[in-house]
């Protein structure tokens, strides 16, 4: 009697080390998966800036193409 529930206890410390390993696992592939989207965001957060300046720039090039556009007709 004492075999049996030893080695139904077994089973369950071996069944719950599987499980642990499993999880540490997945554990590991989503702190990957997260490294590579903070990556991700970096960039296009960077782009972004870039964009936001680039953009910026040309508002006010057209700003003042259309203040000496304006000045040559008056």
């Amino acid at each position: 009697m004492y075999d049996i529930e030893m080695a139904e206890a077994n089973k369950l410390i071996d069944d719950t080390k599987r499980g642990a390993a499993a999880a540490k696992a997945r554990t590991q592939q989503l702190e990957q998966e997260l490294d590579r989207q903070k990556a991700h965001y970096n960039d296009v957060a960077g782009s972004r800036e870039t964009d936001r300046r680039e953009i910026d720039s040309l508002q006010q090039r057209i700003a003042e193409n259309e203040a000496v556009r304006y000045h040559v007709f008056i």
